[in-house]
């Protein structure tokens, strides 16, 4: 097992991803304990508590890891006048985001662009002790839509992509992407098996009789 997976199983919280399927919606304001979000999350609290342990403070708000982290200002652009930023990508990347949101319940997680859950545009705060509750910070982004007139002249929102209309590549491992053939080869070799069995054997009996001395000593 490797260590990503390891570390997503070794909480409590992945039984809480079918409790809470029959139990929405929730009070998405109330605080969810810290003890049901994955150790990755946990780390990185602790470690922010940990630096204002001296300070009385009863909400420390962390930066969203699952956010990219808007800095300083750059340039206006030259051609547009809209001003620029500096940009700072997830400390957390796209990837173990879709792993998390796989075994743990999108509510409990800070928001994400990875989560295709359109309960809330906000973080829960988290509960980490009696006196302690945790705040994210960062939005999402807000993605630039164009309308679009359909036949039935209903006004439909359209995500603006590079992308769009084409093929995404798949970005997984090799045998992963070439696993889906591997299956089909292995099925047309499994269903002619017994035929080359068969054929086989005959020939290893035809050679035997005609190896075989015509002399009985």
């Amino acid at each position: 097992m490797s260590t990503i997976t390891r570390r997503l199983f070794s909480s409590s919280s992945i039984t809480r991803s079918t409790a809470f399927e029959n139990t929405l919606p929730l009070d998405l304001s109330s605080p969810v304990h810290a003890k049901h979000l994955p150790r990755v999350l946990q780390r990185r609290i602790a470690k922010k508590v940990f630096q204002t342990e001296g300070e009385l403070q009863s909400n420390i708000n962390i930066q969203n890891p699952f956010l990219p982290q808007r800095l300083g200002r750059r340039t206006d652009s030259e051609i547009t006048g809209e001003p620029r930023y500096h940009w700072k990508k997830p400390s957390i990347s796209n990837r173990r985001q879709k792993q998390l949101l796989q075994f743990y319940p999108p509510i409990d997680l800070p928001i994400s662009t990875k989560s295709s859950s359109s309960i809330t545009s906000q973080s829960r705060p988290v509960k980490w002790n009696k006196e302690l509750t945790i705040n994210w910070v960062g939005q999402l982004p807000q993605k630039r839509l164009e309308k679009q007139i359909s036949p039935e002249n209903e006004i439909l929102p359209e995500i603006k992509s590079l992308y769009s209309g084409r093929k995404q590549m798949f970005k997984g491992h090799k045998n992963e992407r070439n696993r889906e053939q591997k299956l089909k080869d292995r099925q047309v070799r499994l269903d002619g098996m017994e035929k080359r069995i068969r054929e086989w054997r005959q020939g290893r009996n035809d050679e035997k009789a005609r190896n075989r001395p015509s002399l009985p000593f």
